[in-house]
């Protein structure tokens, strides 16, 4: 050992002594300096809060500062002595008790034991946080000098004899952050477990107890398995982390295939410490627990893959839930040719997104893989020549050549003001995230009725019942019939476990026709289900695929919606035209093997459609002022309904009622009796009416009486009143 240097008191004493005389920090004496600026402050913070690096390490990294600067400061203010590295025998043996992944960590270097203490030389012994980190994971008190810093990267070269790749990612940091930034695969989440609850069982730090948390949150245990936590969501593909506080446990489920399954339960020992880790990572508020926050984590993977993490945090009665919704651009499939579309749903996409101008409407409940479906359309689109804007809360992934704004409610950047903007930068096709209100959906309309394309999605049940959410926003018809071009339902459901499918039998035939199965395709029909294996998690599914039904505006349910038909109505119309349910896609999927019944059952409902399709027609005639529609006397059977204007009910010449209520039938009691017309209906001004086929009335009454009601209750109102009139004529003219 060289004699030379004079030891220090046990480094803790000494920090405390300096602690307790007010001295500023390395960084803030650099900052009073004017040494460095606030925003190299803040993005050195951000780096040291990810990284658990010691902060005045990544100022000289990011060569923000001299590693003599800092040298400086700790020899005049702190009074450390200086070595040099070079100058004296390490001993060896540390090498291997202080491996070079915990030395760097702690920009340290182990010189020799004495006393059963270690002696290491740093770059900042003046971070008393630090110190005591590296006392925790080193398990041994520490005797500290300061060196240069550039002194201790040679000897991590010379003594630990690391590759030229470790050397140079201290020499170029700031194109190697994100390698610092990175988590690595895991063997076994259960280990990382136990030995962060066995390391902070060990604990006994004296720190404030408002510090504790954070102080516990940068300790290499919880990173190890907060890292770990992330990584095996990541490498199992799922698509939520729930981290959820209960009264014996800090519970850890992973959504995987759209369900729910557990992965771990934490002590309540550590569970401050794992959310406050989480919490830092997204770059939130830790002493803040009683309102919700909202951040975002940035993971670099060891393969340079980069994942996204949404974090929102909530109080609950035993402390913070944290949910991470991943965002991994690189399992993020955006060729619209691998969604699964069908060959004529990809037609009709490809007809209506290559339209100069329109909306198209993607609809399904969360998590239903609307934004994938929009995104694989804008990627569809994205060409040089074309300006593309989003309004999305929040930006999910990032498109190049796509400009994409961020809609923050808090500062009134909403949805509509967004839109709003659009307008005036002159874009071609426009994306909303989500059209919520009536001034969303106007200016998004109106958009698309002025030469723009306007992608956005609604939460609805189907095609049909999209239409009508618009029309109770407040849209007028007229809007909606010239502006839609495209609606698109869609489900995601869970595909079965190849490994663990088996068939089944426990369904009855009149079970499958009640669910929508044909009697041909029930007579060769192979149901399946999984009973769950190590493949598959126990769940018995593997991988998700996507049912479609697809509802294009054509000329005929453009006026369909023009006149108010309901949902009804234009579903029957949709598939009269070839629109394929939801049920019937999920059905399909049965019938192929690749879904069990319970999930399609679950995913999809069979709709009720008012009326067959011998009644769907759109088609209307148009009668002008004293055109007669039914003459009295003839013998024809159909019956009429009224969409538009005022009908006279006239009888030997006499008016004896008028029918001016659109929608309401009229000419069903010659249908219904089988005798001449009674009277003669007139139009009186212009009248657009439909014409139903009479003979098919009792089919009606007999099979959807809940469409015959209105029918028979329009004839008797009808009845009642032509009574009244004949009586009054009558006592006028005869004096009866």
């Amino acid at each position: 050992m060289n004699k030379k240097f004079q030891e220090p008191a046990n480094v803790i004493s000494s920090i405390k002594n300096q602690n307790n005389s007010n001295k500023l920090t390395i960084p803030e004496i650099l900052l009073k300096q004017n040494k460095i600026t606030e925003n190299q402050f803040q993005t050195c913070l951000k780096h040291q809060k990810k990284t658990g690096k010691p902060l005045t390490s990544i100022l000289v990294l990011m060569g923000y500062v001299k590693s003599d600067t800092i040298i400086n400061i700790l020899n005049k203010t702190y009074n450390y002595q200086v070595i040099k590295i070079s100058e004296i025998k390490p001993d060896p043996a540390l090498h291997n008790l202080i491996p070079f992944k915990i030395a760097k960590k702690y920009m340290a270097f182990p010189l020799w034991e004495k006393q059963n203490k270690l002696v290491v030389t740093m770059s900042d012994p003046s971070d008393l946080i630090t110190i005591k980190k590296f006392e925790q994971e080193s398990s041994k008190n520490l005797i500290v000098y300061a060196s240069n810093q550039n002194d201790i990267i040679e000897a991590y070269k010379n003594f630990y004899k690391i590759s030229n790749k470790d050397y140079n990612k201290f020499i170029d940091f700031k194109n190697n952050i994100n390698d610092d930034l990175s988590i690595t695969p895991i063997d076994n989440l259960d280990s990382l477990l136990a030995k962060a609850t066995k390391n902070f069982e060990k604990q006994s730090i004296n720190v404030a107890k408002e510090d504790y948390d954070e102080v516990m949150s940068s300790d290499a245990p919880i990173i190890n398995l907060v890292n770990g936590i992330l990584v095996k969501a990541v490498n199992d593909r799922v698509s939520d982390i729930h981290i959820e506080p209960f009264k014996r446990s800090l519970r850890v489920r992973y959504r995987l295939d759209g369900s729910l399954y557990k992965s771990m339960d934490i002590p309540l020992s550590i569970k401050n410490a794992v959310i406050s880790r989480i919490k830092i990572l997204a770059e939130l508020d830790i002493a803040e627990r009683r309102m919700p926050q909202d951040g975002r984590i940035q993971m670099q993977f060891k393969q340079q893959k980069a994942v996204d993490f949404r974090v929102s945090t909530l109080p609950t009665l035993f402390g913070e839930s944290v949910v991470l919704r991943i965002l991994d651009q690189s399992s993020l499939n955006i060729d619209i040719t691998k969604l699964g579309f069908t060959p004529d749903i990809f037609k009709s996409i490809q007809r209506c997104i290559n339209r100069p101008y329109g909306l198209i409407l993607v609809t399904g409940p969360t998590g239903s893989g609307k934004t994938t479906t929009l995104y694989s359309i804008l990627n569809e689109l994205n060409k040089e020549d074309t300006k593309i804007l989003t309004a999305e809360q929040p930006v999910e992934f990032n498109f190049k050549g796509i400009n994409q704004v961020p809609v923050k409610e808090d500062i009134s950047m909403t949805f509509a003001t967004a839109l709003r903007a659009f307008l005036r930068q002159d874009p071609d096709i426009i994306m909303v995230g989500e059209i919520r209100d009536f001034e969303t959906a106007e200016i998004a309309i109106k958009a698309a009725m002025t030469g723009h394309l306007v992608l956005s999605t609604l939460h609805t049940n189907d095609c049909a019942s999209t239409i009508g959410r618009l029309v109770n926003i407040g849209i007028p018809l007229y809007m909606l019939a010239s502006a839609v071009t495209m609606v698109l339902a869609q489900r995601l459901i869970r595909k079965l476990c190849p490994e663990c499918k088996q068939k089944i039998t426990k369904y009855t035939k009149k079970d499958l026709e009640l669910y929508g199965f044909s009697k041909h395709e029930i007579s060769n029909l192979e149901l399946y289900e999984s009973k769950g294996c190590l493949k598959c998690n126990g769940t018995g599914f593997k991988g998700r695929t996507g049912l479609f039904e697809l509802m294009e505006v054509t000329n005929e349910i453009s006026k369909a919606i023009n006149i108010n038909r309901d949902e009804d109505h234009l579903r029957k119309l949709a598939k009269k035209q070839g629109m394929t349910t939801l049920r019937k896609a999920g059905l399909e999927k049965i019938l192929q093997g690749v879904t069990s019944l319970k999930e399609v059952l679950k995913k999809t409902t069979i709709t009720k459609e008012t009326l067959p399709l011998y009644l769907v027609n759109e088609s209307v005639e148009i009668y002008e002022d004293k055109d007669i529609i039914i003459r009295e006397g003839n013998t024809d059977i159909d019956f009429f309904q009224l969409i538009q204007g005022a009908l006279l009910v006239v009888k030997k010449n006499k008016k004896i009622g008028e029918i001016v209520e659109p929608k309401e039938y009229f000419g069903e009691k010659a249908c219904i009796t089988g005798r001449p017309r009674s009277a003669s209906i007139i139009s009186h001004g212009r009248t657009i009416i439909k014409r139903f086929p009479g003979n098919k009335l009792s089919e009606i009454i007999e099979k959807y009486p809940e469409i015959a009601k209105p029918l028979f209750k329009g004839l008797a109102n009808r009845l009642h009143h032509a009574n009244k009139t004949i009586t009054y004529i009558a006592d006028k003219i005869f004096d009866f």
